[in-house]
């Protein structure tokens, strides 16, 4: 089974020092969810999309959640999930966005 790859976000504008880092996280070049630094820019938090029943009210195909898990860096969120990409699998039905 292929691995996460991982893209990080270049912020671009006169706001981008504000803006957090952020790294898309994709499977088969699909991008399922991602990687950010907390409010405090303290440890790494990572979202997933997963499926959802459509609503009248809620039309997303799709929700986010977010792990319990956190680290202190960026590269141990990747090491983490390459690790643990088969729970993942079999816990979450990840919906996948379509590239643009």
């Amino acid at each position: 089974m292929p691995n996460f790859t991982f893209k990080k976000i270049k912020h671009e504008g006169r706001y981008a020092s504000f803006e957090r880092d952020q790294t898309t996280i994709k499977f088969q070049k699909k991008e399922c969810g991602y990687m950010t630094e907390d409010r405090l820019g303290v440890e790494w938090v990572i979202r997933f999309a997963i499926k959802k029943e459509k609503t009248k009210e809620d039309p997303a195909p799709f929700r986010w959640i977010r792990l319990k898990a956190r680290f202190n860096t960026e590269k141990e969120v990747r090491e983490w999930l390459k690790n643990v990409k088969d729970k993942i699998f079999e816990r979450y039905d990840l919906y996948f966005f379509e590239d643009n």
